[in-house]
């Protein structure tokens, strides 16, 4: 009986040191080197983790990591600014990855006061008139190209002089005899007389009707600010533009 007992624990020592030494020949090494795709340059703080554990590791300063894992592992690569990536260990020792760089679409922004917001957010408190749309005919004030061609901008003549200047209403008139003028920044200098500016030379128009908007220039802008953009030199070849008008 001691002796069939003795050769049963022999047995299962042997058995048991078996199971753990193929236990432990089914892990593998893995190391290897991480680099962007684009530039080829080593990338420092890689997150290499195993897929649905938290067995991981980070690359050092020349790129390079160095991992224990099952065969069967797969790897996740991730960085930020970088697609993450997952690739299977399929018993290797040796895996060096790319990463690409994440390229993601940005949100069209305006750019209002101290902040930045969505221009969906915005587009009743901002409106914009290019060159393209501005009125044609002979003008010779610019604040009368932009008529007609923004919702909540008012836009008449001063009394009955013909020689005066355009009355702009972007908040509504507080009073009779109010002064319902708009502040007027002409290529980023505020209080610009608009009437100096050739109409022919403006690019654009941005008017700006909130508070939020106008918050940068403070009780200037209480009736609104209006941007002047004028038109700037682009390099290429050398264009002559005719304009001819005729009123009678």
């Amino acid at each position: 009986m001691k002796i069939r007992n003795l050769f049963l624990k022999q047995i299962f020592f042997w058995a048991f040191l078996f199971i753990s030494s193929s236990m432990l020949a089914q892990n593998v090494t893995v190391s290897g080197s991480v680099t962007g795709a684009d530039s080829g340059e080593p990338l420092p703080g890689v997150s290499i983790v195993e897929k649905g554990t938290q067995n991981g590791t980070t690359t050092n300063m020349e790129g390079e990591y160095s991992i224990s894992v099952p065969e069967d592992a797969v790897l996740t690569f991730s960085f930020v600014g970088y697609n993450t990536q997952e690739i299977p260990v399929e018993g290797r020792s040796t895996v060096n990855v790319q990463l690409q760089q994440k390229m993601e679409e940005l949100e069209e922004v305006v750019v209002i006061g101290y902040g930045v917001q969505k221009k969906s957010d915005k587009t009743g408190a901002v409106a914009q008139v290019t060159a393209d749309e501005l009125s044609g005919g002979v003008v010779t004030d610019p604040i009368q190209t932009m008529q007609g061609k923004s919702a909540g901008v008012l836009i008449s003549k001063k009394g009955g002089d013909p020689n005066a200047g355009f009355a702009v209403q972007i908040r509504g008139a507080s009073g009779f005899d109010s002064d319902t003028q708009p502040l007027y920044v002409v290529d980023g200098v505020p209080g610009v007389d608009p009437t100096t500016v050739a109409p022919e030379d403006i690019e654009s128009f941005n008017i700006l009707k909130d508070a939020a908007s106008t918050a940068i220039y403070g009780a200037r802008g209480s009736n609104g600010v209006v941007i002047i953009n004028t038109k700037s030199g682009e390099s290429g070849e050398m264009q002559i533009q005719l304009n001819v008008k005729v009123s009678a």
